[in-house]
Parts: C-alpha cells; structure tokens; sequence
C-alpha cells in the first residue's frame, strides 16, 4: 500500500523504497537472508566490528544487533570473539561459511538493484541519483535526534 503522508513526491519515494527493499528481501531469502542480516554481513565484509559498530552502522538498537547475531551464530555464519585490547568488547567476524553465502548473497542483492532500476536510462538513473542526494541531508537526523531504532 502506497503512504499517505500528505506529500505526493514523499508519498512516492517512501513507496519506491519500500519496492526496492521488498524485491532485494525476496531475493536474498532465496539464499537463507534477510535483508537486515545481509546488511549486517555485508558490515563485517572487510573487517571485525563490536556489536556497537554493527547497531551503529545499521542503526539499531543494541537489542536487536543481539538477536541478529544470535541467529547468524546459530547458522555458523557469524563467530563471537574478544578484542585484542579492550576484555569489555565482543569483535563479530565473518566465518568461511559466512564469506561463502555472502558471496552468492551479493550476486543476489545485486540482480535485484539491476532489477529495480532496470526501467530507468542511464541519464534518468543519474538524474534520480543527483534528485537523491538533494533530498537526503535534509531528511537526515542531526546526532542528537539519531534514533537508536529503526
């Protein structure tokens, strides 16, 4: 269903982004992921995080950073470990397992952006994105109104 906010323009790029979220989602299931746990992969790709890196990046709340992990852990696709420097700090790592279904998740993930903007020339497609980037620090929160949710 298409948002009511008031704003047509609004109203449409809420709907768009709900479109895109929904079609990569359902791809990335083909694969046993979430959107929000390849996001979460995708967060540890290049290095080792703390669980308050991850909430950061992802913009959670730390609650739910846990339950995520949890689950990836139960599947072997995630591993807990200490920071070399600080006792007080869990680092999250990618196993091989991990790094393997992130692979063909990216392919995934990808086929479903291809997809998404498929409809658009590649002079549209670079003029959405520059109407994109007007929009979006405007729209975002300053640190004192970030939320901790999404």
């Amino acid at each position: 269903m298409k948002p009511q906010t008031g704003n047509d323009v609004v109203d449409a790029v809420l709907y768009a982004a709900h479109r895109v979220r929904y079609a990569a989602d359902a791809r990335l299931r083909e694969c046993g992921l979430s959107l929000p746990s390849y996001k979460l992969m995708r967060a540890l790709e290049n290095s080792d995080r703390s669980m308050r890196e991850v909430g950061d990046v992802l913009r959670v709340s730390p609650r739910t950073v846990t339950d995520m992990i949890d689950g990836l852990e139960g599947r072997g696709l995630v591993a807990r470990g200490p920071h070399p420097a600080d006792r007080r700090v869990t680092l999250l790592h990618l196993t091989p397992d991990g790094q393997a279904l992130l692979a063909t998740a990216v392919g995934l993930a990808e086929q479903a952006h291809r997809d998404a903007i498929s409809g658009l020339s590649p002079a549209d497609q670079q003029t959405l994105r520059r109407l994109a980037d007007q929009v979006a620090p405007a729209a975002q929160p300053t640190s004192a109104e970030s939320p901790t949710a999404p």
